[in-house]
């Protein structure tokens, strides 16, 4: 590997740890890191935590800075910088500075996709109502953290990780909640006994939890009101919706520059994590 410029597409878990493994392997190969968003390593698991105040200063949540990775690694950090397309003949990729707006071509001898994950939106009437969010990113807690202001009951759908760890925090907010599972338990991944226990500590901390239930659309009444319709026809008034029902992979990326994906619709990788193309490798969950 020695003397490679190597670009990874994509911080925080994979793409930071790929990058500092990278140069522990290889101490003269230029690596660089292209993050969208503002923040290149950050602990997501920490986010519903942020929201409910028992982690309490933003700072907390990084994990590590554009400097930290320059100073104690000589890895080059790109943040706010999108990267838009992949010429596979020419070996380069097309970067955007968001905020500038600038476009360039920038080469590779090795690609790493680290794109993550994107939230799963239900195709319900109503999704785009500005009280629904998505919990994904710091921004995003940052926005749902400045609504609690004017919130005191809100619906989470979703009953798994995230939707419990944010049912938890919005009650240590004082938010009333109510939890909608599309399944017949709450934590699907595990066995329906020991959901149980669960399901039962949810009701002590006097969250609803609604089983086997699917929403139907949003609407907002003549009083600004937000309901959540249900398929079996019940109607929940709330202030806030959290979707946390899942999330996709982003392979929009791996789409354009003709990579084979897998049959679950992610990038398809060998035991080494090598793409299709064999100058591209691919990483996430």
């Amino acid at each position: 590997m020695s003397g490679k410029r190597i670009l990874i597409v994509g911080g925080v878990a994979g793409g930071a740890s790929c990058a500092t493994r990278t140069r522990r392997l290889c101490e003269n190969c230029e690596i660089i890191i292209f993050e969208k968003g503002p923040f290149v390593s950050f602990a997501n698991c920490g986010l519903p935590y942020f929201i409910g105040d028992v982690i309490v200063e933003e700072e907390k949540l990084l994990v590590a800075t554009p400097e930290l990775f320059k100073n104690r690694f000589n890895i080059q950090v790109c943040t706010e910088t999108e990267v838009l397309a992949i010429d596979r003949e020419r070996k380069t990729i097309e970067v955007c500075n968001l905020k500038s707006g600038e476009t360039r071509n920038e080469a590779y001898d090795a690609l790493v996709l680290s794109t993550g994950a994107k939230a799963v939106w239900p195709q319900v009437e109503g999704i785009g109502l500005p009280d629904i969010h998505v919990l994904r990113t710091i921004p995003d807690s940052r926005k749902i953290r400045a609504a609690l202001d004017n919130v005191t009951r809100a619906v989470v759908l979703g009953a798994g990780y995230l939707g419990l760890e944010l049912a938890e925090n919005l009650v240590r907010r004082d938010v009333s909640v109510t939890v909608i599972q599309s399944s017949g338990q709450v934590m699907p991944t595990l066995d329906k006994e020991m959901s149980t226990y669960i399901a039962n500590h949810l009701q002590e901390n006097k969250v609803e939890v609604k089983l086997n239930s699917k929403v139907a659309a949003f609407k907002k009444t003549n009083t600004d009101e937000m309901e959540v319709h249900l398929e079996s026809g019940d109607v929940i008034q709330t202030d806030a919706v959290m979707v946390c029902i899942g999330v996709a992979p982003r392979t929009e990326l791996a789409v354009q520059a003709g990579l084979e994906l897998g049959d679950l619709g992610g990038i398809r990788v060998n035991e080494f994590m090598q793409t299709s193309d064999p100058n591209i490798w691919a990483v996430g969950d």
